[in-house]
């Protein structure tokens, strides 16, 4: 057989696709013609191969034929206690996964919750401060011009009032303050006097 052909099966050997004939030409090759020295570990391998086949195929006769005239081999003690407890083991884990799984799922909730009640929060606080501001309208308070004309002198007379009670107390500091500034010139000359 050539060596292209042979490189050709290798790949379809390794990817599962030859059948059992030409598994057969392939370990053929191997165990008794002239391997290319780039086909060296390949041979090891399939001697490997063909080894460990043999001797399970050798073992399996072995137990087939210890099991064909004899009744099932005994179960071991404890097997079923032991089988029962991993497999409530697994189940526990499997039940623990389960839960923590649950409870992220829960807190990923919970944080998405938050940020859209936040966010509802600052959307309905920005549209609350941020109604345009409308000034009061005037609304008339008098039925006749007549009432508003009395309404209107009367509140100039209060300021007029106001006014002229101001007016007469800055009088009163102005005239103080005149005494009060005569009094210290006087000082001031008497001291000046008793200085020359």
């Amino acid at each position: 057989m050539k060596v292209n052909e042979i490189e050709k099966l290798l790949a379809r050997y390794y990817d599962g696709e030859t059948s059992e004939a030409e598994d057969r030409e392939l370990k053929q090759f191997f165990t008794e013609e002239d391997v290319p020295a780039h086909l060296l570990a390949e041979k090891e391998i399939f001697m490997q191969l063909n080894a460990t086949a043999h001797s399970s195929d050798s073992g399996i006769a072995a137990i087939a034929t210890r099991t064909e005239g004899s009744e099932a081999p005994p179960i071991p003690e404890g097997l079923e206690s032991k089988l029962s407890g991993m497999i409530d083991e697994w189940d526990t884990r499997e039940r623990r996964v389960l839960k923590v799984k649950k409870h992220t799922r829960t807190l990923r909730l919970q944080w998405i919750g938050s940020i859209a009640a936040s966010l509802l929060i600052l959307f309905s606080v920005g549209m609350y401060l941020y109604k345009p501001y409308t000034p009061p309208t005037p609304q008339d308070t008098c039925a006749t011009p007549e009432e508003a004309y009395a309404q209107a002198q009367k509140a100039l007379i209060m300021l007029s009032t106001g006014l002229n009670k101001g007016v007469k107390t800055v009088e009163t500091v102005q005239e103080t303050t005149t005494k009060i500034q005569e009094n210290v010139n006087e000082q001031l000359n008497r001291i000046n006097n008793i200085k020359q």
